[in-house]
C-alpha cells in the first residue's frame, strides 16, 4: 500500500494511512567525529542518496565511547519515524546498541532502540511513539563502560506528517 492509500477491511472499517515526508534532506548534521573527513562527514548521512556501495560514501565517525549523530531539522516536527540505512559493503554489525533521541534543544526524548547488531545493507525502522517533538534527532551507540565503537550509517531519514 502506498502511504496516502485508503483501503477498507473484509468488517467495512475504514483505514487511511498517514502521509508522511522526510524533514532530515539536505538539514545540518554533526558527527561525534569524523574517520576520514574528506569523504566520511555528517552530510552524507542526509543526502537524501540510500545506496552506499563504499564506506567512503557514509558518515562514518572514528572509534570512540558512545559516538553519535547530531541532525539540526530547524523547525519544531512531531516525529513519526526515524529510518536508519547501514552500510552496504561491509562492517554491518557495526550498526548496534542504538537509541534514537529527539528534542527542542537537545535530542533528549527518546523516540526508540535498535538493539541489533545489523546486517549490510539493513534499512532500520525506528518509530517514534506519540508527542515525539523536536527539532533535533541524535542516533548513538551506547557503548558499554570502557567499549569503543563506530558509528557508520549510509542515511537517516526522518518522517513527519505531511501537511495538508
Amino acid at each position: 500500500m502506498l502511504q496516502g492509500d485508503v483501503t477498507v477491511d473484509e468488517n467495512s472499517y475504514i483505514y487511511k494511512e498517514e502521509e508522511t515526508v522526510n524533514v532530515a534532506v539536505s538539514k545540518p548534521a554533526t558527527l561525534s567525529s569524523i574517520y576520514r573527513p574528506a569523504y566520511q562527514n555528517a552530510s552524507n548521512a542526509v543526502d537524501n542518496v540510500i545506496n552506499c556501495p563504499s564506506g567512503l560514501v557514509t558518515a562514518h565517525t572514528q572509534e570512540e565511547f558512545q559516538p553519535w549523530l547530531k541532525i539540526d531539522l530547524q523547525a519544531l516536527y512531531d516525529i513519526k519515524q526515524v529510518t536508519i540505512f547501514n552500510r552496504q559493503d561491509n562492517y554491518g554489525f557495526r550498526l548496534h546498541d542504538v537509541q534514537v533521541n529527539v528534542g527542542n534543544h537537545e535530542p533528549e526524548n527518546s523516540c526508540g532502540f535498535y538493539k541489533g547488531p545489523a546486517v549490510v545493507g539493513d534499512r532500520i525502522v525506528v518509530y517514534c511513539a506519540s508527542g515525539a517533538v523536536g527539532r533535533y534527532v541524535l542516533i548513538k551507540i551506547l557503548s558499554l563502560p570502557e567499549q569503543r565503537d563506530i558509528l557508520t550509517v549510509c542515511e537517516v531519514q526522518v518522517f513527519t506528517e505531511a501537511q495538508q
